[in-house]
Parts: structure tokens; sequence; C-alpha cells
């Protein structure tokens, strides 16, 4: 009986186990999404930013163009050098969501990083088969499937079908 028990307990422990291992996969993914969310959030605003930098910098432009002065010079450089900031926030604020996703699907039901993939792949395996050599000199490939529209008009007579009322003759309008 003991030995039972024992066994009833080893199990609902595993069980608390397991339980607790998915609820906290089931928390990083969470984090994760929040993360890349409030990334792309943040890329909207920088981006919201940066078109209401290039209006401005339009009208700077507009009005230093109608009347040249230093100061319009200098509104102008500096309107430009804020968009080139917002720029690479947007560029710095990009890679951080990529490394985000790759590290998501990464850990995404124990898949291999996309390098390691490549890699994979490249083995040869799966996937499309290589190019014959004898295609590259310019014989003609065997083709699969449909073929094209073009080639199936060509394929078919060249009389046109008609479809509905045959056209009026000169002899059927005179009568």
């Amino acid at each position: 009986m003991e030995k039972e028990m024992e066994k009833v307990k080893s199990a609902i422990e595993d069980f608390g186990k397991k339980v607790v291992d998915a609820v906290k996969k089931g928390k990083d993914e969470a984090d994760k999404v929040t993360k890349i969310a409030q990334v792309k959030i943040e890329i909207g605003s920088l981006n919201r930013q940066m078109r209401d930098l290039y209006q401005e910098l339009g009208e700077l432009f507009y009005r230093n163009l109608s009347k040249p002065s230093k100061k319009g010079e200098v509104e102008v450089a500096e309107a430009v050098a804020h968009l080139r900031e917002v720029e690479k926030n947007i560029n710095s604020l990009k890679r951080t969501l990529k490394a985000v996703r790759e590290d998501k699907t990464a850990a995404k039901k124990g898949r291999p990083s996309a390098p390691a993939a490549a890699a994979k792949a490249s083995k040869g395996k799966r996937g499309r088969p290589p190019k014959a050599a004898g295609a590259a000199k310019g014989e003609a490939a065997k083709r699969r499937g449909r073929p094209p529209k073009a080639a199936a008009a060509k394929a078919k007579s060249t009389a046109t079908k008609r479809r509905g009322r045959p056209p009026k003759t000169a002899a059927s309008d005179k009568s």
C-alpha cells in the first residue's frame, strides 16, 4: 500500500513540475509578445515623428527658398540632423525587434536557430533538387504543371470562338 502511495505522490510531484514548466514557458512567450508589441509601437511613434519632421523640413526649405538667410539654413541643417537621429533610432529598434523575433522562433517548438537550420538545409536532403548542368547551357528544362495561358492559346486553333448571336449580314439588313 505504501508503494502505491509513493507512486501516486511521485506522479503528483512530476505533474506539478510539468505544470510549473508550462506556466514558465507561457510567461516567457507572453513576455516576448509584449516586448515585440512595445517595440512596434515605438517604431510607429518614431515613423510618425519622421513624417512630421519631413513636413517641417519642407516648410523650412520653402520659406528659405523665397527669402534665403543664415538663420533659415541653420534651421534646415538642424531639421536634417534631427531626421538622421530619428532614423538611427528606428534602425536600432528594428534590429532589436529582429533579435527578439529570432529568439522567439528559436525557442518555439524546439526549433534550431536560423543559422543552424540553414546549415542543415544546405545538406540537400530535402527541398528543391539542384539545377541540372544541361539546363544552364540553354537546354529546355522540363516544365511541370499547367502551361501558361499564352502557350495554351497558341496550342489551340487560331479561329476564335464567338459566343451569342451571330453578327448581322448585309443581306439581312435589307429585309
